[in-house]
């Protein structure tokens, strides 16, 4: 019986699909949902609200930051959570290569999937 739970665990708990040295972001099936862990903090998103938060983080203009007399960091806020991020120059870059990691791993998933798919009905088809 333990063994099934063990199982069943293993199942719906997330799996990184990339990691950089402070920051990944896993997947959970069950849930339909992405966990981007940074800087020891978690934040949930469905599929949309990460994509957006991809765009927001390449859009971010890190010549202004670096020609700027402010302090070089920049403010996000997304709509599906009651908080605002501040980034430095160092965690945009380190962001931008997650996501660049992250969704190359879900391109070459979706790859693989359609592959396997099309392999099973050729398959099946001889």
């Amino acid at each position: 019986m333990s063994e099934n739970i063990a199982a069943s665990n293993t199942i719906t708990s997330p799996e990184v699909l990339f990691q950089t040295s402070n920051a990944s972001i896993s997947q959970c099936d069950a849930q339909g949902k992405y966990i981007l862990t940074f800087a020891e903090d978690q934040i949930v998103f469905r599929a949309c609200e990460l994509i957006s938060f991809r765009r927001k983080i390449q859009k971010i203009d890190l010549t202004q930051l670096f020609a700027s007399d402010t302090p070089d960091v920049e403010i996000i806020s997304m709509p599906h959570c009651d908080r605002l991020f501040v980034f430095t120059i160092q965690e945009i870059l380190e962001l931008r290569d997650l996501f660049a990691g992250t969704f190359a791993m879900l391109e070459l998933n979706s790859l693989i999937h359609k592959e396997i798919i099309r392999k099973g009905v050729l398959i099946k088809s001889n």
